[in-house]
């Protein structure tokens, strides 16, 4: 049989039904020839291609139209990946880790051995926002790409906000619902947001880093303090991953952010994602979807198998064409939560010009660069202590005009 038109998918979890489910629905599942599973007993919905273990030996598949690769392992995707693409195969992905640490590497292999790398599933679940940032974008300067790239930690924090749950309970609940892993800890840690913002920094900027270079702190502290305190001034928590261009200063981080109503992504909720994209000409986009789930981001894995049909490729038009270096000097307004003041005391950074916004002094607000949060991230992670950016002004006018009478002495 000819395997000229066929799809070989490494992979058959929720992503990978999902994908499966868009070829029955557009009548193309004679297309999908082989799927390599760990596990072939396993009971899965019957499919009518051929089930196989993966083969230890090589990943290189010269037969198949194109490989989809759908596994959580970056270390076993990478080879999968990196292997076909040395054939020239046309390749699809949505391992966003893999993407974030090779990505450099990995599109000098497309264009030496000139084959097709697509990953719109890596980013945002269904928003197209890599194609987004490619084609219309293209030739307009970013300025700045922001916003809730995490579908599960949003999950996590509508529920505190919204139903007053305790932490434990809104992650239960996600990973019931197949939004967060059995061990969450990329996405409520902030890794995932991560990755994905190294890959649109990519598009945006033309800029490559690793994601060792950027801070990203997650949701794992914030405390019902913390959310009381954003119900009393009208705002909501968010994960925020920030990207943004000041001269050939490439700023990024993924950090929890006070948001207020007047933020395009207040009311984003669930599982949805959102990005924000502001430019010199086209001015401020907002985009917004379903972040996690199979069928959203199996639409999108989907629409890559039929633009690399289409002869469609990423173009990479910003890539290295600016002088541009990251930079984590930039200094950012924060509140500064835990238990007792002492643990705040104890994280390794200067807090002698913070201001106590609360009697006891366990609340904390002041500014810190990126660099420092970075270099004491895991001393902040361990004293349990909440760090949540503020941006508006008005608020931290407000905070540090009031008058905390018993508030203690630092």
């Amino acid at each position: 049989m000819s395997t000229e038109n066929k799809v070989k998918l490494y992979g058959f979890g929720a992503v990978g039904q999902g994908f499966h489910s868009y070829l029955v629905d557009n009548n193309e599942e004679d297309r999908l020839h082989t799927v390599i599973v760990k596990d072939e007993t396993k009971k899965r919905k019957p499919i009518k291609a051929i089930l196989e273990t993966t083969n230890p030996n090589t990943a290189q598949d010269k037969t198949m139209h194109a490989i989809v690769e759908l596994i959580s392992s970056a270390e076993e995707a990478y080879g999968i990946v990196y292997e076909n693409l040395e054939i020239g195969k046309n390749v699809i992905s949505a391992n966003k880790k893999l993407i974030a640490n090779h990505l450099a590497e990995l599109v000098k292999a497309e264009k030496q051995y000139n084959g097709k790398f697509l990953y719109e599933g890596a980013v945002c679940g269904s928003i197209p926002i890599i194609r987004i940032l490619n084609d219309l974008f293209a030739n307009d300067p970013v300025r700045q790409v922001s916003g809730i790239f995490n579908g599960s930690s949003n999950y996590i924090l509508s529920k505190l906000f919204n139903e007053g749950i305790s932490y434990q309970e809104a992650l239960q609940q996600a990973q019931d619902l197949g939004f967060a892993e059995a061990d969450p800890t990329s996405d409520v840690g902030g890794y995932d947001a991560l990755y994905k913002l190294i890959i649109v920094a990519a598009h945006a900027f033309g800029k490559i880093v690793k994601p060792n270079e950027v801070l990203n702190i997650g949701i794992q502290n914030i405390s019902l303090a913390d959310i009381e305190f954003a119900k009393k001034h009208h705002q909501k928590i968010k994960l925020i991953a920030k990207s943004s261009l000041e001269g050939n200063k490439l700023i990024l981080s993924v950090l929890p952010t006070f948001v207020n109503s007047e933020n395009d992504l207040f009311n984003v909720e669930n599982e949805y994602n959102a990005v924000l994209v502001e430019s010199d000409n086209i001015g401020q986009h907002f985009y917004k979807g379903k972040g996690a789930g199979s069928l959203p981001t199996g639409s999108v894995v989907y629409s890559d198998l039929k633009a690399i049909d289409a002869g469609y490729s990423y173009s990479y038009s910003k890539l290295d064409k600016q002088n541009i270096q990251l930079a984590n000097e930039e200094q950012i307004n924060v509140v500064l939560s835990a238990e007792t003041v002492s643990n705040i005391q104890n994280i390794g950074v200067d807090i002698s010009n913070f201001t106590p916004i609360n009697f006891d002094g366990s609340q904390l607000l002041g500014k810190i660069a990126l660099a420092d949060l970075k270099r004491n991230k895991t001393l902040i992670e361990q004293k349990g202590v909440s760090v949540i950016v503020i941006e508006d002004e008005n608020l931290i006018n407000e905070l540090r005009n009031a008058s905390v009478k018993e508030a203690v002495k630092l």
